[in-house]
């Protein structure tokens, strides 16, 4: 009896107990795939083509502030903290900006290898971003192995806390 009343929404079991991840969960999820997005060379690109995996989405433009380079600093330290888990993660710089700045480019080259970098439309990107963070701009964005923009972790959000999410919603899917 009380399976039938959770699945027809008379208990909500989620809001009565809580839930336990660190980042913010993005209600309702979107598609990652609804940006309109551009590899380096300007040629479309869509999510959906490459191999199902977890990815950390950082935000940022063209040159990169120092910021911005901490949370790329932070997103290669969590995938490697992953450890066998790593191939289950990827990483995506999303720019607003191209070409990116030859200093950036060279720096993504040496410090940044296996990121995927690709541009959005800077006003299509705040669009979507503006409705997803009430509380100001996410630190980078979590999109899950289909493909949905998920949840956000903030510059507050600690390392630790991000592979506990992570290590947690890998298990949960069999990615273990």
């Amino acid at each position: 009896a009380l399976w039938w009343a959770v699945q027809r929404g008379y208990i909500d079991i989620i809001g009565a107990l809580g839930t336990h991840n660190n980042g913010q969960l993005i209600d309702p999820v979107r598609q990652f795939d609804q940006l309109t997005l551009r590899q380096l060379d300007g040629s479309e690109f869509h999510y959906g083509d490459l191999s199902a995996k977890w990815t950390l989405v950082i935000p940022g433009n063209g040159t990169c502030s120092d910021a911005c380079r901490e949370r790329l600093w932070l997103t290669r330290q969590l995938h490697t903290a992953l450890g066998r888990r790593a191939q289950h993660l990827r990483r995506i710089y999303l720019s607003t900006e191209l070409p990116l700045a030859d200093e950036f480019s060279d720096y993504l080259a040496v410090e940044q290898a296996g990121l995927v970098v690709i541009q959005a439309d800077a006003r299509e990107l705040a669009q979507l971003f503006t409705t997803l963070e009430p509380d100001g701009r996410p630190a980078f964005y979590l999109v899950d192995k289909r493909g949905y923009l998920m949840m956000f972790y903030t510059e507050e959000n600690t390392g630790k806390e991000v592979v506990a999410d992570l290590k947690f919603l890998m298990k949960q899917v069999g990615d273990d």
